[in-house]
């Protein structure tokens, strides 16, 4: 079979605000985690009576733990939560495979699935009957891999239902159409694009 590729990426719309909300998380998880050092270091440095740690001691003790546990967990929820904003998304079908990455602040990239051609159970457009169908199946499971809630002018949301190594996913593309075309005509298998694709367009 005559080798394919085809890849497409996806951007954040709205990338200026995304970069000021990414900063802005980042500085708040930075000062939480330098409060938190901070309380640490009045724990370490207080002033134990001559007559031995009392109730007063003890409690303050506790309230520089628990204020130190406090700072530390919501700088590490606000580190986290900074790479939600800036995201993007690779697609890449190389012949028999479909690639998907997830790329945080256009640096650090995560490998999300390598779907072999045989799990794809079937493709569509989202917003369809079909799609609707597949995803209130139980034993499925959605995953959006897009950051953006409207498409580009170019690009709609598809759907692939496949079977991956943690079981049956609905993976939400935003592409163009040229992306799911391409697996669907290297896969060539009847039933695997829903019979409603080539009807008026769906678009959410």
């Amino acid at each position: 079979m005559q080798e394919v590729f085809y890849e497409e990426s996806v951007d954040t719309h709205n990338q200026s605000s995304a970069k000021k909300k990414f900063t802005l998380f980042r500085v708040v998880s930075i000062i939480s985690f330098i409060c938190g050092a901070f309380s640490i270091v009045l724990l370490l440095t207080m002033t134990v009576p001559e007559s031995g740690i009392g109730t007063p001691q003890i409690i303050m003790i506790v309230f520089l733990l628990v204020v130190a546990a406090g700072f530390f967990v919501s700088g590490g929820l606000m580190a986290r939560k900074k790479h939600g904003f800036f995201l993007s998304y690779d697609y890449t079908f190389v012949s028999g495979e479909l690639r998907i990455s997830k790329i945080f602040n256009n640096r650090r990239r995560k490998n999300l699935y390598r779907l072999t051609t045989d799990r794809v159970i079937k493709v569509g457009r989202v917003g369809s009957d079909s799609y609707e169908k597949v995803k209130r199946s139980p034993d499925t499971k959605e995953d959006i891999c897009t950051p953006n809630t409207e498409a580009d002018d170019d690009k709609e949301f598809f759907y692939i239902h496949a079977q991956t190594n943690v079981g049956k996913k609905v993976i939400v593309l935003e592409c163009r159409p040229q992306l799911v075309l391409t697996v669907v005509r290297y896969i060539n298998r009847p039933g695997i694009l829903e019979p409603e694709f080539n009807k008026q367009t769906i678009r959410k």
